[in-house]
């Protein structure tokens, strides 16, 4: 049986996707504290850090495949479960509503 892979570039592309977004937050949480507006990087450059280059975040090869793994056993479990569903229902189609029913399941189990 052939079993789809995520890419390990993928992976490293939303690590580095959440580390710029949470140096975003606190770069704004900082300007609010210090009186300034607090929207998108506090100097209006764009790079969202307050006048500081976005940084490149540094994950061992061995984090990255093993976050992959964790995000296909997600992923295959998600399309299990709305399978499921689906045949519950009588469709033989998965659509956003069969997804909508098993999301707050999943990410109870996924949560403990």
């Amino acid at each position: 049986m052939h079993r789809e892979k995520i890419s390990p570039d993928l992976v490293v592309q939303l690590f580095q996707l959440h580390w710029e977004e949470s140096e975003r937050e606190k770069a704004a949480a900082a300007a609010a504290a210090e009186g300034g507006d607090g929207v998108d990087g506090v100097d209006g450059d764009g790079d969202g850090g307050g006048g500081r280059a976005a940084r490149k975040i540094s994950i061992k090869d061995e984090a990255v495949l093993a976050s992959a793994e964790v995000l296909r056993h997600f992923a295959a479990e998600i399309v299990h479960r709305a399978v499921e569903i689906a045949a519950q229902d009588g469709d033989d189609t998965v659509d956003g509503g069969h997804l909508e029913r098993i999301l707050p399941q999943l990410m109870l189990d996924f949560a403990t």
